[in-house]
């Protein structure tokens, strides 16, 4: 009697419900796995450019030049000085970290330092171009849409009123 419900309660539609909920949360479960290897694969890699004499900026928001490392500890020695003199040495975690920075010069000669480049693949510039042109289309029909409603309450009033007149006469 019990293989009977069992197997009545286990007919192919709810099955069916079983598998895709179950290739629902795999797919999910991977969805948000891979991109979180990806940022930690890139965040190592930029760790491990570090070297003395490296641009960096912390966390904090302070910009300086890595002057020690010390793997035992995972710590760094920055410069944090203006002039780079070694007057406001600091030392901070390795965690503290936020992006390696670069030099770059201006067209006038000037060099500052920058944020190095996010570097994008070509699926990802493939993939915002046609976002925008998406974007661009639902703008061009919402405009269309509401010409085409001014349009609509143009005639109504020219209705209205000719109505009105021919009423009034």
């Amino acid at each position: 009697m019990t293989n009977m419900i069992t197997l009545a309660a286990l007919d192919g539609g709810s099955i069916g419900m079983i598998v895709v909920l179950v290739v629902l949360m795999v797919a999910m479960f991977a969805m948000s796995i891979i991109p979180q290897k990806k940022r930690q694969k890139k965040a190592q890699e930029m760790m491990n450019s570090i070297a003395v004499g490296t641009k960096v900026k912390t966390i904090g928001g302070f910009v300086g030049e890595v002057k020690k490392i010390d793997n035992a500890s995972n710590t760094f020695t920055l410069d944090l000085s203006a002039n780079g003199d070694g007057s406001t040495m600091v030392v901070i975690d390795r965690s503290a970290i936020y992006t390696v920075m670069e030099m770059v010069k201006n067209v006038e000669g000037e060099t500052t330092i920058q944020e190095k480049p996010e570097v994008t693949a070509m699926d990802d510039i493939e993939a915002d171009k046609i976002a925008e042109e998406k974007k661009a289309n639902k703008k061009s029909k919402k405009e269309a849409k509401e010409v085409v409603a001014e349009d609509t309450k143009n005639t109504d009033s020219l209705e209205k009123t000719d109505n009105e007149t021919l009423l009034n006469e």
